[in-house]
Parts: structure tokens; sequence; C-alpha cells
């Protein structure tokens, strides 16, 4: 059973509807994080799935923050899932993820974005902590944490587990012209974090927050 399914979405719930409707493995908790504000939107039911947690937010969290909070709310978990709300799961791509994650190592999925699905450990997370927040709403968080494990000699599975991916969903709802500001100003927070050799968490702050919105 995958103990937690965190899956932040901003755009395109029916893409997210697509994926919750083909899971096909015991999935205990599912947090969606609803970047939206759909009120309205109501999860598809899917008899896999023992527990739903729908969450909205009147601002976009962005991916880290996202990731962060569906982490917090489950400490007791041996370890997370975190995908793309964009994903659809075919054969037993689930049954091999609970498989082969441990509670010390990163697994990534074997599509050409391998981080549109991977699991982490509590063990990563107590060694070299969260998701940085300051890369915010989207792009180079997966880059940063990858850094940071290296660093640490934890261990990346770079998987071979297929999962259909759509890719960019998000830009393509609306938010393409936005991206081409932010993603600029995330690529230079990283490069300066990474030349000085910072494997920090960061920090959140207001300031970056809304310099990078998408809302």
């Amino acid at each position: 059973m995958i103990p937690v399914l965190i899956v932040p979405v901003l755009a395109r719930h029916d893409l997210l509807d697509r994926m919750l409707a083909s899971i096909n493995y015991p999935v205990k908790d599912l947090v969606i994080i609803d970047n939206g504000g759909s009120s309205n939107y109501k999860p598809v039911w899917n008899q896999w799935v023992s527990k739903v947690h729908h969450w909205t937010f009147p601002h976009n969290l962005g991916v880290s923050t996202s990731w962060n909070l569906g982490i917090k709310a489950f400490p007791y978990a041996d370890y997370w899932m975190l995908c793309n709300f964009d994903i659809e799961w075919s054969g037993e791509s689930l049954k091999l993820f609970a498989e082969t994650a441990t509670t010390d190592s990163l697994v990534l999925s074997g599509s050409p974005q391998p981080w549109c699905v991977f699991t982490v450990g509590w063990q990563v997370v107590d060694k070299i902590g969260l998701f940085d927040e300051a890369l915010h709403p989207a792009y180079f968080e997966d880059n940063d944490y990858q850094r940071r494990c290296n660093y640490a000699n934890i261990k990346t599975n770079q998987s071979f587990i297929p999962v259909a991916h759509d890719n960019s969903s998000t830009l393509q709802a609306g938010y393409t012209a936005r991206n081409g500001e932010t993603f600029p100003n995330n690529a230079e927070y990283y490069h300066d974090k990474e030349q000085r050799g910072d494997l920090s968490e960061g920090r959140w702050t207001i300031r970056r927050r809304r310099r990078n919105a998408w809302d």
C-alpha cells in the first residue's frame, strides 16, 4: 500500500480526475493540494483509495510548499509519493513504486521527466530537510533537492517504472507568459545557491513570493 500520495494542482482538474481514475493499487491517504481555489471541485471516487484529503487554498502555494505541506501533515509515513496531476497510472507502475520505495532513498520515475512521480523516504527528509520554498512557484525545486541528496550520499534510484505524463499542462492552461518571468528568477536563485555551496532548505520570503506570483 502507498502510505501517502501528494498531488498539487492549479488548473485542469479534468486531468487530475483522469489521474485519480487510473489509480489501480491501494493508497492509504491521498492528499490533493488544490492551489486553484476550486471549492466546487469534487475529486472522482476510486475504490483503491482509502481516504481523500482535498485541501483548497485561496492563492497558489507553489510546488515546493505544497509538497512540504503534504509531508508535514503526515509525519509518520515511511515514505511519501509525490506526483503531477497530469499523469496516468497503467499496468503495475504503482505496485512497482511501492515495492521499490525505501525509507532512506529517493526513487524517480522512468518518464522523460523523472520527477513527475517520485518517492522520498523519511530518513532522506530527516537528513537533508524539505524542499526549498524560495523556488516559487515552480521549477528548480527538483534540481536543488537532487543536488543536496547527491552531496549527502543519499541513494537515488532512477527507475524504469513507466508513467504516462502530458507535461507542462499547467503552463498550457494560461501560465506560459508568467513562467517566462519566474523561470529565470528561479534559475538565478538556484545557480547562486549552487555556487555558494548552500545545501540548506532555503526559506520562503514574502518578497520572492510576491515577485514570482502566478495568481
